[in-house]
């Protein structure tokens, strides 16, 4: 089994070169990449100081080669900008938005596009309470999704604590009211944790929506420095057994990226040296 990571998993410290360069020495071969809209363009000679580039500003074939002298390949691009989904005004300039990025992704030969799932401020919101703005982010969604995924994008949104799609249910509805089939979830494992949501339900009923996987582990300790605490695989909750016997039971293509965000930058490399050796001997004895 093969699991890639998030670019931004080794740190906000350092260049976007020596970002790649650390991801493959750590033995990842894929990338979630992360972006700005606030970072400089990648260079002629694949340079740029920030870690997170402005992709909408690069020139493909800079990005591409970039991330191919360092022996790797973008799996997902991820989405940087405003999402509003509060109202029926920000319908359309959030389609617009994504739909820039929908451009990149395919420029860059990327099959998936994610992005964040704006904030509500609270968690555990039911469901109902907050539909009206589950549905319209499925119809920003589902709206790229036809356009782009007939050349080939999945578009899938990070589902994520206090998030309007927080929760086993909010997935449920996002999904229902997305009718196509290239929109989907980023699985965040982590999360789902945090929301104590059985998120592996989800792999079941619906298979073919997920594209994307973010391997986390979230603590559930009561003394845990905040809600959301992400640390090393296998050093807390996430019942990663369970996520696993439901992608055997469902096999699809899917990208799969480990991070650890809650890691001090000077201990992140081995950290996510021993996440990646934990999650592929567990993958290999869960059946």
């Amino acid at each position: 089994m093969e699991f890639g990571t998030v670019t931004h998993a080794v740190g906000h410290h350092m260049s976007f070169e020596e970002t790649l360069a650390t991801i493959k020495g750590i033995g990842f071969n894929s990338i979630l990449l992360l972006t700005s809209r606030d970072g400089q363009p990648v260079g002629s000679d694949g340079a740029c100081k920030d870690p997170f580039p402005n992709v909408l500003r690069s020139d493909p074939g800079c990005v591409l080669r970039a991330v191919g002298n360092a022996g790797l390949e973008i799996a997902a691009l991820h989405f940087s900008g405003k999402l509003d989904i509060q109202s029926d005004a920000g319908i359309d300039p959030t389609i617009t938005a994504l739909r820039d990025y929908a451009a990149c992704a395919l420029e860059l030969g990327c099959p998936n596009l994610t992005h964040p799932v704006p904030s509500c401020g609270r968690t555990g919101v039911p469901t109902d309470e907050k539909s009206a703005e589950i549905t319209r982010l499925a119809r920003c969604m589902n709206t790229v999704a036809e356009e782009f995924g007939p050349k080939g994008l999945h578009i899938a949104v990070d589902i994520h604590h206090k998030a309007w799609v927080e929760g086993v249910d909010d997935c449920r509805l996002l999904l229902a009211s997305m009718p196509s089939r290239n929109s989907g979830i980023l699985l965040n494992i982590g999360h789902m944790t945090t929301a104590q949501g059985y998120g592996w339900l989800l792999v079941d009923e619906h298979p073919g929506r997920i594209p994307a996987v973010g391997w986390k582990d979230h603590s559930l300790d009561p003394n845990r420095p905040r809600p959301m605490w992400s640390i090393e695989l296998g050093k807390a909750h996430s019942p990663f057994g369970l996520y696993i016997k439901a992608f055997k039971r469902n096999p699809e293509d899917r990208a799969h990226f480990i991070n650890c965000e809650n890691v001090p930058d000077e201990q992140r490399v081995g950290a996510l040296k021993r996440s990646r050796d934990y999650l592929m001997t567990l993958w290999d004895e869960t059946n």
